[in-house]
């Protein structure tokens, strides 16, 4: 699908999203996005944590991710952040492999917020201490920013843009990291989360739609995607728990 064919998906959806009555909900900061769940805008005021799922499969193989992801406010500004994970390779020819997945570190820093805008900047560093065998070992640092802007209808739109140097075959390459997404409050407990996120040097773009929904102290969380380019998995599913400690 070409650039200008993907973002026209992008903004039909934004639009539809857009003249669709919403709930109020209080606090829309609490439901993370799904593909850019750490190149996003809010500072936490609590420490929180995901821990699930990450099914991907693509033509040659079947990747599962299983670990957990979450953040802490070290103060009003500064928030950090980490992932790691167990990865199994179930390719379609040959045998599979499993290991650990790099440490992902990310931090983001607080730069304005007028009441309807958050804007933050951040970086991410991956530490190479996972298997080789399921394709980690890989040491990427980067920058983006990221912003929400509050609609006055309610629902909340987030960009991010961010350049990513990628170790990739004993080789680097820099790539342009671009997400857009919406967070539609469909009721006062449910938040529908859609996102488009691309990467150039990777040939890589996906379209994903997630439900968000909270459940006593813990968010139950999954989305659903679909792959725009051949970088990108075929189809990915996200199921997730979250909880605020």
């Amino acid at each position: 699908m070409k650039p200008v064919a993907k973002l026209s998906v992008v903004g039909v959806l934004v639009l539809l999203f857009a003249v669709a009555p919403v709930w109020s909900q209080s606090d829309l900061n609490a439901v993370r996005l799904f593909q850019s769940y750490f190149f996003d805008a809010p500072i936490t005021k609590v420490t929180y944590g995901d821990f699930g799922l990450v099914h991907s499969g693509y033509d040659y193989a079947n990747i599962l991710v299983i670990g957990g992801q979450g953040g802490y406010g070290l103060n009003e500004k500064i928030e950090i952040q980490a992932q790691i994970g167990y990865v199994s390779v179930s390719p379609d020819e040959g045998d599979g492999d499993s290991g650990l997945s790099d440490l992902n570190v990310y931090g983001r820093y607080f730069l304005s917020d007028n009441g309807k805008t958050k804007i933050t900047a951040g970086g991410h560093l991956s530490l190479p201490i996972g298997s080789e065998d399921v394709g980690q070992s890989n040491m990427n640092i980067g920058g983006f920013g990221a912003l929400r802007h509050k609609l006055d209808n309610g629902m909340v739109v987030t960009g991010t843009v961010g350049l990513i140097s990628v170790e990739m075959w004993d080789d680097r390459e820099m790539t342009i990291r671009f997400g857009a997404g919406t967070i539609y409050p469909y009721s006062k407990k449910m938040s529908i989360v859609g996102e488009f996120v691309m990467q150039t040097e990777l040939d890589y773009s996906m379209l994903s739609a997630g439900v968000d929904y909270l459940m006593g102290k813990g968010r139950l969380r999954g989305a659903l995607g679909i792959g725009l380019d051949d970088g990108a998995p075929d189809l990915q599913l996200m199921a997730t728990y979250g909880l605020n400690f």
